[in-house]
């Protein structure tokens, strides 16, 4: 059994050489036969992060480094990983020590027990208030949306199983969701408690306008916010109706009918202002399909980069 370790890379600092040393000496610990690497520059910014990855496969065997030609996310960066693994069982970990190599046999162990997916969920995370916001936002609206059980929460610390991500890769739309793609894949899906530790070098590159968007690739997974516009629309229209029932029967009673000018602007901007969110909402779909039929790519390979094999390294 083979365990692939992948790590999307953004503006990588050399704590990421830690992170692949502890992580290959927590992998010795495991009941695997072997490990690999897959390292992806996701179109870093920095143009001295793809020496870096080089020099990580160069100093260490069993290291891929999939070069970017261009800035794709987080998840489409996983994707373009999972492309390349070989092995039996998928870890992916973030490149700034977050997400510790010493829990990794609490998942591995985890999903030993017959699941098809682990993923680790933190008791106190160590992110800014609007991301944590922001993240309880996404578990409410994957739960109504995407049917996400409600004791389950998605990080971007999770093993799984091969074949559940070959069946990932077939997704060939532009707006990769790690969250959709694994909740239409895996049956069997489990958290594992561990600690979120602080980010040792550089910063976050995700803001709140990359995470809003990030949020929004829901709507590539499921239908349910049009019907829920639609059932909105009759409602409000419903109630238009009947409100206007109302002012005929006034007429017809009391021969004149007061002029509720704040009432009717309300009523409105809000059968506007839904009307508008609805139409919105709509574009957003068919942009996305739009973009699908043109085959917009997910990811663009500028390069795979291998370094040297045990083979070479024993020869010199």
């Amino acid at each position: 059994m083979k365990l692939s370790v992948i790590v999307p890379c953004y503006n990588s600092m050399p704590i990421l050489k830690t992170m692949v040393k502890e992580t290959i000496l927590m992998i010795k610990t495991l009941p695997v036969s072997g490990y690999e690497f897959v390292l992806v520059n996701d179109c870093s910014p920095n143009p001295n992060t793809i020496e870096f990855l080089r020099e990580i496969a160069n100093e260490y065997s069993h290291v891929k480094v999939v070069d970017l030609a261009r800035n794709g996310g987080q998840a489409n960066a996983q994707v373009a990983a999972l492309n390349y693994v070989t092995g039996d069982i998928i870890l992916n970990m973030d490149d700034d020590m977050q997400t510790h190599p010493k829990n990794i046999p609490l998942l591995f162990n985890k999903l030993q027990e017959g699941y098809d997916l682990v993923l680790g969920r933190y008791p106190h995370k160590r992110h800014s208030f609007y991301r944590r916001l922001l993240t309880q936002m996404d578990n409410v609206f994957e739960t109504i949306f995407l049917k996400k059980p409600r004791n389950i929460s998605f990080t971007s610390f999770w093993i799984t199983r091969r074949y559940i991500t070959d069946e990932i890769i077939k997704y060939g739309a532009p707006y990769s969701f790690m969250e959709g793609l694994f909740l239409r894949t895996a049956g069997r899906i489990a958290n594992v408690e561990v600690e979120h530790f602080e980010r040792q070098e550089g910063m976050s590159g995700y803001n709140l306008v990359k995470l809003v968007k990030l949020w929004s690739n829901f709507t590539g997974f499921t239908v349910r916010p049009l019907r829920i516009a639609g059932v909105v629309g009759v409602c409000v229209a419903l109630i238009a109706f009947l409100w206007a029932i109302i002012l005929a029967v006034k007429q017809l009673v009391n021969g004149t009918v007061l002029a509720g000018y704040t009432s009717l602007m309300c009523m409105l901007l809000l059968s506007f202002g839904i009307t508008m969110a609805s139409i919105g909402l709509l574009g957003e779909y068919i942009g996305r399909v739009f973009m699908v039929v043109n085959k917009t790519p997910q990811f663009v390979i500028k390069e795979v980069y291998t370094g040297k094999t045990e083979d070479d390294k024993s020869h010199e």
